[in-house]
């Protein structure tokens, strides 16, 4: 049990994916779930395109087991959880890990994602141009 408003202590480490990582993942195309657990609020304001969302923080945060049950997932491909910050995620990935599910938490959350840059080489007469673009933007 723990004290109201504390999350949940994780009982072993879980795997963590950088924002590099997870960026060049989805622009490569390669087969990866993103499962966004922050509130409904939260996801309408921005989120990663492509991810999936199951409003879950609250139920996470709580110590709720159950609380990605039912959320059907490939089992054929990796799973990276997202939260605001990443704290919560972690404890997401270590659900979906007892589930069988190759399943990591985002380093940092939306936080880290919302500073997660890429380049784009634009040819023009003369010259060769890098544009440095946001990835993440909310």
């Amino acid at each position: 049990m723990t004290p109201a408003g504390d999350a949940p202590t994780l009982e072993r480490p879980v795997p963590l994916t950088d924002v590099e990582t997870l960026r060049a993942m989805l622009e490569r195309h390669e087969p990866v779930t993103v499962l966004d657990i922050r509130p409904s609020v939260e996801r309408a304001e921005w989120s990663i395109p492509g991810s999936v969302h199951r409003d879950a923080y609250d139920a996470l945060r709580a110590g709720d087991p159950s609380a990605l049950a039912d959320v059907a997932l490939p089992i054929d491909r990796p799973v990276v959880t997202v939260c605001g910050a990443g704290r919560t995620s972690e404890i997401a990935a270590v659900e979906l890990r007892r589930r069988g599910l190759d399943a990591s938490s985002l380093m940092g959350g939306m936080k880290a994602w919302s500073l997660a840059w890429n380049t784009a080489e634009l040819s023009a007469p003369h010259a060769t141009l890098i544009q440095f673009r946001r990835t993440g933007k909310g």
